[in-house]
This record gives structure tokens, C-alpha cells and sequence, in this order.
């Protein structure tokens, strides 16, 4: 084998092992996530606010794998997207074919799982924003009305 077909195999290597441990992180991450929604009802501020940046660690570490392996594709010859990895997942041989098929199909639910949650953490946290501003505002409106009455 010449040196760009072992550099092509080690590039393949490299695609498989990510999306193996991309399960494994996704899988946390999805856990952060409801453990955070859960922070967040209970107003535990102090706890939230480590948490989140143990999660924000967590998803700069997915956004690195994930930008190498769009390089990674591309160096391969295929489009760095979803479409690029299913082509080269049809041209792997059959033995290797299913099983990383499906690893990559599970990925992609638990990447859409992930963003399902962290859209409903991020509706609740308006929610609780809208909440707080509206106790300040009626406050405030009491306010104005008592001094108003004084004057």
C-alpha cells in the first residue's frame, strides 16, 4: 500500500472511532441536559452555574470532533455533512458496513435528542426570565401608582 491509502485508512480509523466516542459524549450530554432543565426548576443557581460550564466543556469538545470530521470527510473526497458520511458509509466494506451504519444513525438521534432538549431548557429559561420581569414590572407599576396617590 502507498503512503496516501494507509494516510485514507488511518482518515476512515479516525471517522469510526469519532463517531463511537460522539455516542458516548452525545449520550452524557443528553443526561447534562435534563439534569440542567432540573437545576433550572429548582433555581439552583449556584449548582446550574457550574454545571453549565462543565456542559459548555462537553460541547466545545463535540464541536471540535465535529469540525474534524467534516475535514476529515472532505480530505476523503466527500461532502463534510450528513450526506458525505452515509456515501462513505455505503463505500466501507460489508463487514464494517452495518454496524457503523447504525452507529451513525443513533448518533443522529441522539444529536436531534440533545437539540430537543436544550430547546426546551432554553424555552423554560425564557419563561423564568419573562416571569422575573414581570414581578420587577409590577413592582414598579405599584410604585409609580403609590406615589402618584402621595402626590
Amino acid at each position: 500500500m502507498d503512503n496516501s491509502q494507509v494516510n485514507k485508512r488511518e482518515l476512515v480509523q479516525s471517522l469510526i472511532r469519532d463517531i463511537r466516542q460522539d455516542l458516548e459524549g452525545y449520550s452524557q450530554l443528553k443526561s447534562m441536559l435534563k439534569h440542567q432543565r432540573e437545576l433550572m426548576q429548582r433555581r439552583d443557581n449556584d449548582a446550574l452555574l457550574a454545571h453549565n460550564e462543565r456542559q459548555t466543556a462537553l460541547c466545545n469538545k463535540k464541536a471540535l470532533r465535529a469540525k474534524q470530521r467534516s475535514e476529515n470527510l472532505a480530505t476523503l473526497g466527500f461532502n463534510s455533512d450528513n450526506s458525505g458520511m452515509r456515501r462513505l458509509i455505503t463505500a466501507l466494506p460489508d463487514h464494517l458496513r452495518p454496524q457503523i451504519k447504525m452507529s451513525w444513525d443513533n448518533l443522529q438521534l441522539l444529536v436531534k435528542d440533545s437539540q430537543t432538549a436544550n430547546e426546551t431548557n432554553g424555552r423554560l429559561l425564557v419563561i423564568q426570565q419573562e416571569t422575573i420581569n414581570r414581578i420587577l414590572n409590577q413592582d414598579g407599576q405599584h410604585q409609580e401608582i403609590d406615589y402618584g396617590a402621595n402626590r
